[in-house]
């Protein structure tokens, strides 16, 4: 199973995202919901092509305008880092179940 433990973790996920991720094909984009415990919703994590990625944030008390689209690459890292204990959350059932 891929966790984040350590920051360099991070690129291995970007570079599998695709295999840990859901195929949206209407948006033709891979997604990976996961809890946001700041503000008690859930992140949506986009990947497009050519290693584009994006974020959204949606709660019972507030919904995100637009997708967030990180400029950087170390933007997505860091957002990862921050919320890494969430994202790992989501991935642990998905690989209970492979």
């Amino acid at each position: 199973m891929m966790l984040i433990k350590k920051k360099t973790d991070i690129t291995m996920i970007l570079e599998s995202f695709s295999d840990l991720a859901q195929w949206d094909a209407a948006g033709k984009k891979f997604y990976l919901v996961f809890s946001d415990r700041k503000r008690g919703g859930q992140w949506t994590l986009m990947g497009y092509d050519e290693d584009r990625y994006s974020v959204h944030g949606l709660g019972e008390d507030y919904r995100d305008e637009a997708e967030l689209f990180f400029e950087e690459p170390s933007q997505v890292h860091s957002f990862l880092w921050e919320n890494r204990a969430a994202f790992n959350a989501a991935l642990k059932p998905a690989a209970m179940c492979s």
